[in-house]
């Protein structure tokens, strides 16, 4: 009996420090995200990155690639291409577009026409399922047998010529347009806030 109480005891201790251990881990990820948010807040300030709302006038800068961070010209993306931008200064997750330039004559409702520019187009691109960023082919694929966005996480699919509606996967929703405009000195540039809100609802 008394060695049944024992063995109790030991199997008590046991699971009271793997709960310990448990907790410790568990403090020590949260402190981890937290100190990883600050470390990211401070970046941003140190960048200028304060204030992020997107607004007209705005210029577009390439936001990977050699020419990162380098103003996005009418003439830099080609017509079947497109480009991973942000505004200048305002370079944050929720903000990364991708501007394509398309022909302008197949691009129909409910993409907002007066938000373009001789063919070009910003959608956002964070995808509205579960956030990841959405890549542009300018090839047709099972699917969708045109120009199009899709997520590679869980094969959203996004026609870029018709608004952005989903054409296939589990996004809920279309991406915002960015409205856009290209500048005297030929720059694009944004013409106006998101249309619907970034990213998951």
């Amino acid at each position: 009996m008394a060695e049944e109480r024992d063995e109790q005891t030991q199997d008590n201790m046991k699971m009271g420090r793997r709960t310990l251990v448990r907790w410790f881990i568990g403090i020590g990820a949260v402190s981890s995200v937290a100190g990883l948010s600050s470390v990211l807040s401070t970046i941003e300030r140190e960048n200028g990155v304060t204030d992020t709302v997107v607004q007209a006038g705005d210029p577009l800068v390439f936001a990977v690639g050699t020419n990162q961070g380098e103003p996005i010209m009418y003439s830099s993306i080609q017509p079947g291409q497109g480009a991973l931008a942000y505004p200048r200064g305002k370079e944050v997750q929720e903000n990364l577009v991708l501007l394509l330039h398309l022909n302008s004559a197949d691009l129909v409702e409910p993409t907002v026409l007066e938000w373009t520019a001789d063919g070009m187009v910003a959608y956002s691109a964070i995808c509205t399922h579960l956030g990841c960023t959405v890549n542009f082919s300018h090839e047709g694929m099972e699917g969708a047998e045109y120009p199009h966005l899709h997520c590679p996480c869980h094969t959203a699919l996004f026609n870029p010529q018709q608004g952005a509606e989903v054409v296939g996967g589990p996004a809920p929703r279309a991406l915002p347009q960015l409205p856009v405009a290209v500048d005297e000195e030929g720059m694009v540039v944004v013409a106006g806030p998101f249309g619907t809100p970034v990213g998951v609802l």
